[in-house]
């Protein structure tokens, strides 16, 4: 009597390939969401260092900070997404040449969860963040 073989994937093989998938997926989910939150933080970064350039730059040519260059938590020339960073510029003591930029984290997009919280450049070029303190 010739037997015959059937073909295909058995319900073992299907559900361990479904449960590799699961561990991968609970894996690199996490990871991904973390790096997307860093690449944001890091575009806020380099627009806070560039609205620092662009007032240094107003400072030599005209003696003032124009710091209206930020206007409802964004800036004409600024890259990040104002979703997820409100930009502002701040004067902060008594000082003509003291201020300091700040990038909020917003909630609505999910920003807040990054560990580092507010970021604040001072004129002095000193970068801090309100939470981790390794962000810079």
């Amino acid at each position: 009597m010739k037997m015959n073989k059937q073909r295909g994937v058995t319900m073992i093989e299907l559900l361990i390939v479904v449960a590799v998938i699961g561990i991968i997926a609970a894996i690199a989910y996490p990871s991904y969401t973390d790096h997307i939150l860093k690449s944001h933080r890091n575009q806020a970064m380099a627009d806070m260092m560039k609205i620092q350039l662009t007032l240094e730059e107003e400072y030599n040519n005209s003696g003032n900070y124009n710091k209206s260059i930020v206007k409802n938590g964004t800036c004409a020339f600024c890259e990040s997404d104002p979703n997820r960073y409100q930009l502002s510029v701040d004067k902060t003591g008594s000082g003509q040449n003291v201020y300091i930029v700040s990038a909020i984290p917003q909630k609505k997009s999910g920003q807040d969860k990054d560990t580092c919280g507010t970021l604040s450049l001072n004129a002095a070029g000193m970068g801090s963040a309100s939470g981790s303190s390794n962000c810079w």
